[in-house]
């Protein structure tokens, strides 16, 4: 108790003193434990390889000198197209220390997307990890003369190609400090984060070391409480803010070892665990549930972990995942890597994101107006506890909200004269809902609702509440339209368990007994698996598209008919009668 009061009030501290103008970056830190008594820690173990504080230093150090003999500097951008290992690292710390901008690049994009990314950055320099050549070439030409381009040979997957080598160009660099590092402000900008992408092509977020500074000394002390000693296992993509900003930041700012896998496997996962003796691990969306889709086994609990953090942990799996795996402590946390509103969960509350904090203010929105809701002076109107309403935050020299490359989409992001006139306010995008002790739960995203029969629908309610039924694994749940309707119908896509075909009355019972009316899905979709983000969120967009046609897809669907109140295969005629409205739904 002791040592979380000390961690408490350090992280108070470091945030309420915090000064914009401080060199204190999460680079200089990291210079500073390779020069201090946390020289020889290790810093970065990957599979077999292990590096200390002293080492990884020495590694940034020739890629920093490399960059500057490419006439690198302050604010400059270098684009990282590169997966999980040890060079991303390096990278990222290079360009902290000599003030470049690291523009990370999600790896899993291709085609128009990654084509987008990499120009609107502006990059004076790209690295492509060998891994990635064969997604970069079909674009580079289209990429234009600008920027100079290299390939960080992965040491996994050698090969020998077209464009010069980052290898080559290291060779013979220095390792000492480059004397830039102390010349960097938490002001400045650090890094450009990229949205999914999910709703358009994907949005540059801007970030400065000042968030990324907060994240670790906040989340490294009151998320996981990191002592000298602790491991962090880290399998998310160090292109999210989760795997860079939050873990890399909290390993970091405390002096702790991060243990870093290429990619997520939920198969292989408590054995990384195991293996790296790790204290506690960073969580996004559905993870927690595919380590829970595994089969139980003897050693479950046989690990070190004490506390994991992150934020997707639904409630439906909640209580049974602390209890199978042995967790004592889960931090759930809410946050964006563009936003100024955030909140932890300190106490442990199944379910919540932690308390809403000042600055932030839940408003009422209207589905049916897609608009929020106003009261008779103009004004915006809060919620009152219970009510679900979108999150804001309140943007002001302490909040500030620094928004993406493209100004047009930051002010697509801000609400104005919401309460009084003048004030500026950042709209997460988010509905949430509070309890009378200021507690926050979270209901869905904006667009992820739909209205049925006159009502709002949660996905996020329907996926938690259809999870629970016994025989599904994994639950998508969106909104489809039917020809002659008003809304949107609810559909699920679901992943059964082995070995298990639908049961449509069971189902029907399941539904029925744990969902009102309209928020019960009119259609079933069973599929083989689910398709998600690279930080594990699951993709809509298409299965809304796809629809319920059994000619365009190959999946089974079940539709409930209300004529039997059974769930039913959906026919090409059935489908037939829907489009011509001659079933009363």
């Amino acid at each position: 108790m002791l040592e979380r009061l000390r961690q408490l009030i350090r992280a108070g501290k470091a945030l309420a003193l915090i000064n914009p103008k401080s060199n204190k970056t999460v680079a200089l830190q990291f210079e500073r434990h390779a020069q201090g008594p946390a020289a020889d820690r290790p810093f970065l173990l990957y599979g077999g390889e292990r590096y200390t504080y002293r080492e990884a230093n020495a590694e940034v150090n020739r890629h920093a000198h490399a960059y500057k003999a490419l006439g690198l500097g302050k604010g400059d951008v270098v684009a990282l197209l590169l997966d999980n290992r040890p060079a991303l690292l390096w990278h990222y710390l290079a360009a902290g220390k000599i003030g470049a901008v690291a523009s990370l690049i999600n790896s899993n994009n291709t085609g128009e997307p990654l084509l987008h990314s990499l120009r609107v950055c502006k990059p004076k320099l790209v690295i492509v990890g060998s891994e990635h050549v064969i997604t970069f070439d079909p674009i580079s030409a289209q990429l234009g003369a600008g920027p100079q381009v290299f390939v960080d040979v992965d040491p996994e997957r050698p090969t020998k190609p077209a464009l010069p080598t980052w290898n080559e160009r290291l060779a013979g660099t220095s390792t000492q400090d480059p004397p830039e590092t102390t010349g960097q402000t938490l002001e400045d900008l650090a890094a450009y984060i990229y949205t999914s992408g999910t709703t358009g092509m994907p949005k540059a977020a801007l970030v400065r070391h000042m968030r990324l500074y907060g994240l670790g000394e906040l989340l490294g002390a009151l998320g996981w409480g990191l002592r000298p000693g602790d491991v962090v296992y880290n399998c998310l993509p160090l292109y999210h803010t989760n795997g860079i900003g939050v873990c890399t930041g909290a390993v970091i700012s405390h002096g702790a070892t991060m243990a870093l896998a290429r990619r997520f496997s939920a198969s292989r996962f408590w054995d990384d665990v195991r293996k790296y003796e790790a204290t506690g691990f960073i969580y996004i969306g559905e993870l927690c549930r595919y380590l829970m889709n595994q089969p139980e086994r003897d050693d479950d609990r046989d690990h070190k972990v004490r506390a994991i953090c992150g934020n997707g942990l639904r409630a439906d799996i909640w209580p049974g995942f602390k209890q199978r795996f042995g967790i004592e402590r889960i931090a759930e946390f809410y946050g964006s890597t563009e936003g100024n509103i955030g909140s932890l969960n300190l106490d442990d509350t199944v379910g919540s994101v932690g308390r809403l904090m000042l600055g932030g203010v839940l408003a009422k929105w209207d589905e049916e107006k897609d608009d929020f809701v106003r009261g008779a002076d103009g004004f915006l109107v809060k919620c009152k506890a219970g009510e679900p309403g979108v999150l804001l935050g309140r943007i002001n020299k302490r909040q500030r909200f620094d928004g993406y490359h493209d100004e047009s989409a930051t002010n697509k992001k801000v609400v104005r004269d919401a309460f009084k006139r003048g004030d500026a306010w950042f709209n997460t995008g988010d509905l949430l809902r509070m309890d009378g002790s200021r507690r926050l739960f979270f209901v869905d995203r904006m667009g992820d609702t739909y209205r049925w029969k006159g009502e709002n629908v949660s996905t996020f309610e329907v996926q938690e509440q259809v999870s629970s039924w016994p025989s599904a694994t994994e639950v998508n749940a969106y909104g489809v339209q039917i020809p002659g309707t008003e809304g949107r119908a609810g559909m699920v896509a679901m992943v059964l368990k082995k070995a298990q075909d639908f049961d449509g009355e069971s189902f029907r019972e399941h539904v029925d007994s744990s969902l009102p009316p309209y928020a019960r899905p009119l259609f079933v979709r069973v599929r083989e698996k689910l398709e998600t983000t690279g930080t594990f969120k699951l993709k809509k967009g298409e299965l809304c598209n796809e629809g319920f046609d059994p000619c365009r897809v190959r999946d089974p669907i079940f539709f409930r008919d209300p004529a039997r109140n059974s769930y039913v295969p959906l026919t090409p005629e059935l489908f037939e009668q829907l489009k011509a409205g001659k079933l009363r739904l």
